[in-house]
């Protein structure tokens, strides 16, 4: 298929084959390669829009730059943002309610930690507990020494793990190489790396395999685009409800939380994606509703329970 320039601009938008359609964590990390390119270069005014099908996303700027100097803005606007994060001395969203809203009042003063506070929870309602519920793309609780906010702290910025501290040649966790080969080309997931279990493929299961998952470690991952899905979790914001926590993204049907987005043929920015994925017709899955603006296909993925971790399944169309 030919790929067609941007009347605005008359430059060649750049694919992005990385970026999976159907993969929550290559959603997350789209919105995270947009947050990070406004705030590093804003006059690149940068936009998505889906080629296809099938799907491939495509990148459009305003200004002429080459995959290398994506990659690099984008590492640049990661480190910043990842800077500007206040996580109240936490390491896992574990809020009551006076203490939440001390921290959002606190958090006011910090552009970008109010967005990530808005991202976390909302004070109604409550759980059994006293305490507020997370929103649903927080699935680390500590289970397995597996904590939130370390790990939206850590994997950003580039922290080596304690597992490679004692090797003579420990990898570039910050290199953006890594964010081109997540941007660039199909990901081969060879990155031993942390994640936040919102890629399919990090589902390990004791069916159909020979020995126990457990003894293997996590999956392999993609490095790449976990660090820009932890700038692009900002976009996912939560409000209280009447009986449920209501999420930007999200929805919860008899029991089980839902994540739904949409797939769209006009150049989108980020605050328009934003928006798209609050429209009430996206959640009901109502594409004849959203045409008019120029959604072509919308996906949903289930968030399971494996003991007692979460993950999440490849998204399927839904029709409607």
């Amino acid at each position: 298929m030919t790929t067609t320039l941007d009347s605005a601009t008359d430059i060649e938008p750049l694919r992005m084959p990385g970026l999976e359609p159907d993969n929550l964590l290559a959603f997350l990390a789209m919105l995270g390669l947009l947050r990070s390119l406004e705030f590093a270069r804003p006059d690149w005014r940068p936009r998505i829009a889906w080629n296809g099908p099938p799907w491939v996303a495509q990148l459009h700027l305003a200004r002429a730059a080459d995959e290398k100097d994506v990659a690099a803005a984008a590492n640049e606007g990661i480190s910043s943002l990842i800077g500007r994060f206040d996580v109240d001395g936490r390491k896992n969203v574990d809020f009551d309610r006076h203490d939440f809203r001390r921290y959002a009042l606190k958090s006011r003063s910090n552009e970008v930690t109010a967005v990530l506070a808005a991202a976390l929870t909302a004070e109604w309602p409550l759980k059994k507990t006293g305490g507020v519920s997370a929103c649903p793309l927080v699935m680390l609780f500590g289970q397995g020494h597996q904590n939130f906010f370390e790990r939206l702290i850590d994997v950003p910025s580039g922290k080596l793990p304690n597992r490679f501290r004692k090797l003579k040649s420990p990898p570039d966790m910050r290199s953006p190489d890594k964010i081109a080969e997540a941007l660039f080309q199909p990901w081969r997931r060879d990155d031993d790396a942390d994640g936040f279990r919102w890629d399919p493929e990090a589902d390990q299961r004791y069916a159909l395999r020979f020995d126990d998952p457990s003894g293997a470690g996590a999956a392999p991952t993609v490095l790449g685009a976990n660090r820009l899905a932890a700038v692009g979790f900002l976009s996912f914001t939560a409000a209280p409800g009447l009986h449920q926590i209501r999420v930007v993204g999200a929805t919860r049907k008899q029991g089980d939380w839902f994540f739904i987005w949409p797939i769209w043929r006009s150049r989108l920015s980020r605050a328009g994606i934003e928006a798209l994925l609050a429209h009430p017709a996206l959640l009901k899955g109502d594409r004849r509703a959203l045409a008019p603006l120029g959604v072509v296909d919308i996906f949903q993925a289930r968030r399971i329970a494996n003991g007692k971790f979460m993950n999440v399944t490849r998204a399927w169309p839904v029709s409607g």
